[in-house]
């Protein structure tokens, strides 16, 4: 990396707000080039064509990030990473929400299994020290680590310290607050995993091809939308009974979690934050 060129990176998480970050926020950003995700496969060319100045691009990650990050760690291990956390188990009830809504009807145990770590995700998943570890393993400077309640608390302070952290500017007025995806009640979900675990293929992955993958996507897609919709509007007896959720096993993946989270919480805390009440 030569000495006029100088890139912050985004590694971002899914359900952490990176959707509405890449949208609504990163593109107000001034006196920085932001590159959109949609174009983030020819970042070395765009880079290449204009090797000065200060870089933001954002991407979102979670089970690919270390190969993504030792990739692209390879052309620019000079980079400034930049990440977002929200607690744990909320965290992966967010992630568990959004396979449902996507129409994959596994339960929460199913999904995630803190006891026999059976689960279509592993419990090491769960843990976020190791994240940041990836970061300082491939990148020459530690990662910027932020936290989701901040950017609840006071959107825009937190979206101030992104925007000094990186040496640019915004305008308040310019940023909506609006969210870019919809959320859907918990009864519309309970609805689209019965869909999902009666109607929909029971894989949690699409094929490896193209062409077959497509289908599938577009084949989930065309039940997903009615399902949710019939979700909304069916009598409440038409709806499987019962917590999406079931709080005792959301309670044992926070405690199982416990040490790592206080442990980027303190790792926060060492850098440009929002307040000092983080528990």
């Amino acid at each position: 990396m030569s000495e006029t060129l100088k890139i912050f990176y985004h590694v971002g998480m899914g359900k952490v707000a990176s959707t509405y970050l890449q949208y609504a926020v990163f593109p107000k950003f001034k006196d920085i080039k932001y590159i959109q995700r949609t174009k983030f496969r020819k970042y070395a060319q765009l880079i290449s064509d204009n090797p000065t100045g200060k870089y933001l691009l954002s991407r979102e990650f979670d089970r690919q990030m270390e190969f993504e990050v030792a990739e692209f760690a390879k052309i620019h291990p000079n980079t400034y990473p930049i990440i977002i956390f929200r607690e744990n188990s909320d965290w992966i009830a967010s992630q568990y929400r959004r396979f449902i809504k996507n129409g994959v009807g596994l339960s929460f145990r199913e999904f995630i299994d803190i006891d026999d770590n059976k689960g279509f995700w592993e419990r090491e998943e769960l843990l976020f020290m190791p994240k940041i570890r990836i970061l300082e393993k491939y990148f020459t400077h530690p990662p910027l680590v932020l936290l989701y309640d901040d950017l609840k608390k006071d959107p825009m302070a937190f979206f101030k310290v992104i925007a000094d952290y990186t040496g640019s500017t915004f305008a308040p007025e310019d940023i909506s607050l609006e969210k870019i995806h919809k959320s859907y009640r918990e009864k519309q979900l309970r609805f689209m995993r019965f869909v999902g675990k009666t109607l929909l293929p029971r894989g949690t992955e699409y094929s490896p091809h193209k062409i077959k993958a497509s289908i599938q996507r577009y084949g989930r897609m065309l039940v997903k939308y009615p399902a949710l919709f019939l979700g909304q509007h069916l009598p409440d007896g038409w709806v499987p009974e019962g917590p999406l959720i079931n709080q005792e096993e959301k309670d044992a993946i926070r405690e199982y979690c416990r040490t790592d989270w206080a442990e980027v919480l303190a790792y926060a805390q060492r850098q440009p934050a929002l307040g000092n009440d983080k528990s």
